[in-house]
């Protein structure tokens, strides 16, 4: 495999990587921040729990 070959599949790899299937339509959504938000600090509560009652 030449270099060229390689720096095209690296490239392709990082454009695959920051790909984003919506685009950006200015508006902030918060409330589909929130609704991710509530339940991950749940899974975080439950964790700690069970860090503390563990000790």
């Amino acid at each position: 495999m030449t270099r060229m070959e390689i720096n095209v599949l690296e490239d392709a790899g990082r454009a695959a990587m920051a790909w984003s299937p919506e685009g950006y339509d200015g508006r902030v959504h918060l409330g589909a921040v929130l609704a991710a938000l509530v339940p991950a600090i749940g899974i975080l509560a439950a964790a700690a729990a069970f860090l503390f009652v563990a000790f």
